[in-house]
């Protein structure tokens, strides 16, 4: 019988500061507010250069290192924090250009300290927990934010099924940046569906997708969806 995975809503021990390097602010933004509410320090920067500034001056646990970034892109950052010895923390490549993933490099960066966007969290856990030594702790339960109830609004002002299943998919994903895309796609080809969409805009820019789920399939279960 498979060991239960321990649950992972907190860690023991010192607060860890993670450094997350990203131009994408989304995508910062994302990785930060997951992480603080498991208790990490989370401290973001949008290129290369703000990162070393930033490492001149701060001690981080863990680095998350973006690489398509204007400037400095995420390899000669690693090369220049390690040539200065600005950090010894161990990095995470986090891009959504798998093919590096597999790539020789000169940094010690293994196929183990890469992460593919759009990211799964919980990989992203098993290897800070990995390269932190983490010991996951349950955290202690937390109301619930009351369900979203769909209002009522006319059939003629709901999206279509095949724009509802699409937008289902990438809400799956968890992906913000695919997420916000796709709302906006759907109210510029259908502007009368912006009250319908709004709810769905203001979960999106708090990354509560599952919270967007309901709203999607209340939806698709209406006999009118085309």
């Amino acid at each position: 019988m498979p060991a239960v995975a321990a649950p992972r809503g907190a860690y023991a021990g010192a607060r860890r500061r993670v450094l997350v390097v990203d131009n994408e602010e989304v995508d910062r933004t994302l990785l930060a507010r997951r992480l603080d509410a498991l208790g990490f320090e989370v401290v973001q920067a949008s290129s290369g250069a703000a990162a070393l500034g930033l490492l001149h001056e701060q001690h981080v646990d863990a680095i998350l290192m973006d690489l398509a970034m204007p400037g400095i892109d995420g390899w000669e950052t690693i090369r220049t924090l390690r040539r200065q010895r600005l950090s010894d923390a161990p990095v995470a490549i986090v891009s959504a250009n798998a093919f590096d993933k597999g790539q020789d490099n000169d940094v010690g960066i293994t196929a183990a300290d890469f992460i593919t966007k759009p990211v799964r969290f919980d990989e992203l856990l098993d290897w800070l927990g990995a390269r932190l030594a983490l010991q996951w702790q349950a955290k202690p339960p937390v109301a619930a934010p009351p369900p979203l109830s769909p209002r009522p609004v006319p059939a003629a002002h709901v999206p279509g099924r095949e724009q509802l299943r699409a937008l289902q998919q990438v809400v799956d994903l968890g992906y913000p940046r695919g997420v916000l895309r796709l709302l906006d796609e759907i109210e510029s080809a259908r502007p009368e569906c912006a009250d319908w969409l709004t709810p769905l805009r203001m979960l999106a820019a708090t990354f509560e997708f599952d919270r967007m789920t309901p709203w999607i399939q209340d939806a698709l279960d209406q006999p009118h969806s085309a």
